[in-house]
């Protein structure tokens, strides 16, 4: 009886131990699944934080080179001739003939703005008149003016008037406007 109540008390042990095995096993199984399934929820998680925030730099990269071009723009716009505003170019330079001490005569202007472009090109033709450091101040000037200009084809004369050395100075300015 003893032998016998041993061997069932192992039995009992064996099954009972045999079902907390398979109960953890299971469990394991299980909890195996459940964070197999949530490592996969992490790294997709993860993936959209990484597209996220690459798109958020793309984002900021974008509006950055969007201030950028605004202040290109800007500079442009300070720089070329502005079309409604080229009669006030013109009242520049003379003013800037009247400071120097210049004779200046404009022999013509001449516009042209294709429709397919944005910019156009202002053509003006002077003649000019004064002492030798008087021409070449103005002409000078003229060049750096804050706009974009080129003087082109100059044609320098002398006259003399009352035993004085007067300059002539023929030129073409050509500006770019918006």
């Amino acid at each position: 009886m003893n032998i016998s109540k041993m061997k069932s008390n192992t039995i009992k042990k064996i099954i009972f131990s045999s079902v907390v095995i398979l109960l953890l096993v299971i469990f394991n199984i299980f909890a195996f699944i459940t964070t197999n399934n949530q490592t996969e929820k992490i790294v997709e998680i993860k993936k959209e934080i990484v597209t996220e925030s690459t798109n958020t730099i793309s984002l900021s990269d974008t509006k950055r080179k969007i201030e950028e071009l605004k202040k290109i723009e800007s500079r442009l716009d300070n720089i070329l001739i502005d079309e409604g505003k080229i009669v006030n170019f013109i009242s520049m330079i003379e003013e800037l003939s009247n400071d120097l001490d210049v004779d200046i005569k404009i022999n013509d202007v001449d516009f042209e703005n294709n429709d397919d472009e944005e910019l156009g090109e202002l053509t003006m033709d002077f003649q000019i008149s004064g002492y030798w450091n008087q021409v070449t101040n103005f002409l000078n000037s003229v060049e750096v003016v804050p706009y974009v200009v080129n003087i082109e084809s100059l044609r320098l004369s002398t006259v003399v008037q009352s035993k004085e050395i007067i300059w002539n100075a023929n030129f073409t300015l050509k500006g770019i406007t918006n």
